[in-house]
């Protein structure tokens, strides 16, 4: 839930203090975060009354500082890319969030959580701090803050096309108004809208809850390996596959990359959906108990292959300069609603509809996104911020 108000926050943070800094700001609050709830295990802390208080102040300020550095990553290697990188780094860092799943599912099989609390920000979060450290700030965002001497070198470091730099440090230097004098323009507020659909779209493909309760539907299919190391096999596919789709988004046009990676998670899902319909029938399911293991790989390729990093790059993508921003920023907000939504009413979900109607539910979502992305979504692949700009303009 305070996700929400991080990314309805993330907008002005990003355009009053610059992405880098706040990376820099962030990353460490998010570590010290995650290993403090370690506390929570010690039994001095529980004789005081004061673990449940460590754990849930630990998840707020995880929460928001999620929140805030989705927004801002993304919209940074947006910003500091060329064209021909840009989906190639956005499904990079999508690699780097499912690499810390894997491990997470990984080293739960052998530690306590208050081990993995320690173990997962070392690994995870403190190379990224490195990263920030080492990397410019955003040139676009120093040529709207209007330090156009500071943009170009930094314009230099990171790209190669000279006729690119020119054109991008013009339409970002022309960007004048206020956020939300922006937002009423209506081609600014068609491209937002368009944003913001990918990303509510892309929850009701089911992923955050099939991440999130993956060793929960695992126990419910009765699987024939534990849960846990059921658990490890989907990370592993989806971790192996975020790999797979940053080489794929190098040259692969945005549309069609989306649109059949979601053939593959509405396939998946209804896959998996048959399985929990027949156990719900009290039919004899123990020659299928390889199918929702089968169904959760061949989702996560779909997903992380393709509709996830494909998902960030759009949203991205779609957005003008002037409104860049704010429009990523009210996209992870939707984002965060439907997350929430989904994650708090899953039990009551399961109840009502039964496993199968939730994985039905699904894998419709999945071929409604598939059409939208068809009918709605430009095509974004090697399109400079002009290009952009131009065909909201037209359209």
């Amino acid at each position: 839930m305070i996700t929400i108000p991080g990314a309805v926050m993330a907008a002005p943070i990003y355009e009053k203090f610059g992405p880098r800094k706040m990376m820099l700001v962030l990353t460490p609050v998010l570590c010290l975060s995650f290993m403090a709830m370690s506390l929570a295990s010690l039994e001095v802390m529980s004789t005081m009354g004061l673990a449940q208080i460590i754990l849930l102040s630990s998840r707020v300020v995880q929460g928001f500082a999620v929140a805030l550095l989705i927004s801002i990553i993304n919209v940074y290697i947006y910003e500091i890319c060329g064209l021909s990188l840009r989906g190639t780094m956005v499904a990079l860092s999508e690699f780097w969030a499912s690499l810390g799943y894997l491990m997470c599912y990984f080293f739960a099989c052998f530690y306590s959580w208050d081990k993995v609390a320690l173990i997962i920000p070392v690994v995870t979060i403190i190379p990224s701090f490195i990263g920030a450290l080492i990397s410019p700030e955003s040139p676009l965002w120093l040529a709207r803050a209007g330090k156009e001497e500071k943009a170009r070198k930094v314009f230099k470091k990171v790209r190669c096309n000279e006729a690119e730099i020119i054109l991008d440090q013009k339409v970002a230097s022309e960007t004048k108004e206020s956020l939300l004098q922006l937002l009423t323009e209506r081609c600014h507020l068609k491209a937002v809208i368009a944003s913001c659909l990918i990303f509510i779209l892309n929850q009701f493909t089911g992923y955050l809850v099939i991440a999130v309760y993956v060793v929960h539907i695992f126990e419910a299919a009765g699987v024939g390996l534990s849960p846990q190391w059921s658990s490890v096999i989907v990370g592993l596919f989806r971790t192996a596959f975020s790999a797979v789709s940053a080489f794929i988004l190098h040259r692969a046009p945005r549309r069609l990359f989306l649109v059949v990676g979601c053939i593959f998670t509405g396939v998946a899902s209804g896959i998996i959906g048959v399985f929990f319909f027949l156990q719900h029938k009290g039919l004899d399911v123990s020659s299928l108990s390889w199918l929702p293991l089968f169904g959760l790989v061949l989702y996560m390729i779909g997903y992380s292959g393709s509709v996830g990093a494909t998902t960030w790059t759009s949203a991205v993508e779609v957005l003008p300069e002037p409104v860049r921003s704010i429009g990523f920023g009210l996209g992870v907000t939707n984002l965060s609603i439907i997350a929430f939504l989904l994650s708090k009413c899953f039990v009551g979900m399961k109840i009502i509809m039964g496993l199968y109607g939730i994985f039905w539910l699904f894998s419709c979502g999945s071929f409604i996104f598939a059409v939208v992305t068809i009918f709605y979504i430009p095509e974004t692949l090697n399109k400079s911020l002009q290009d952009i700009k131009d065909y909201w303009e037209q359209h």
